[in-house]
């Protein structure tokens, strides 16, 4: 994650003018950086429960490590493009594709752990709201405005980090 940073751009002088003509370099290096955190907390919560990992566990892991390297370059791509179609839907073919093998990564690891479902109802209620989003968020981008995409990448990083939670707390309530 630390990498993104790297990626940004000095401003050509030093005010707040030059500073804000950066501002979808910042703003593409945010949403990579929370997206990429809300991951982490996740697989963290994910395999706090996990005993056991097996090869397929971890091939699962190293292909989603895999999509999760292009992101300084496709942050970089979305900042320096920033209303461009093509850089969207780059930068989105990068989430789902993170997204998708996280999703099969817990299902490895639920298989490889002798859980009766691979995804619990409420794991994949989670699951097909942060597809649904994204996807909804391909659609107007594609429609609309370019960079739509990368809200609806917020938005869902934000359903994913904080909906288990709320269910958690319906549970004890």
């Amino acid at each position: 994650m630390t990498i993104l940073v790297l990626e940004l751009k000095k401003p050509e002088a030093a005010d707040w003018e030059s500073l804000w003509a950066l501002r979808s370099d910042f703003f593409s290096y945010t949403v990579s950086f929370f997206w990429l955190g809300a991951m982490w907390v996740n697989i963290h919560n994910q395999w706090s429960r996990i005993e056991k990992v097996n090869n397929i566990t971890i091939w699962w892991s190293i292909i989603m490590l895999f999509f999760a390297s292009f992101f300084p370059y496709v942050t970089s791509f979305v900042s320096e493009h920033f209303t461009s179609l093509f850089a969207h839907m780059l930068y989105s073919a990068v989430v789902i594709c993170v997204s998708l093998s996280n999703m099969a990564l817990g299902r490895a690891v639920a298989r490889a752990n002798g859980m009766q479902s691979a995804l619990d109802y409420s794991s994949a209620r989670i699951v097909a709201a942060d597809l649904i989003i994204k996807g909804i968020g391909i659609l107007l981008a594609i429609l609309f405005y370019p960079p739509i995409a990368m809200f609806a990448v917020i938005l869902a990083g934000c359903v994913v980090t904080f909906l288990p939670l709320i269910m958690n707390r319906k549970k004890h309530a």
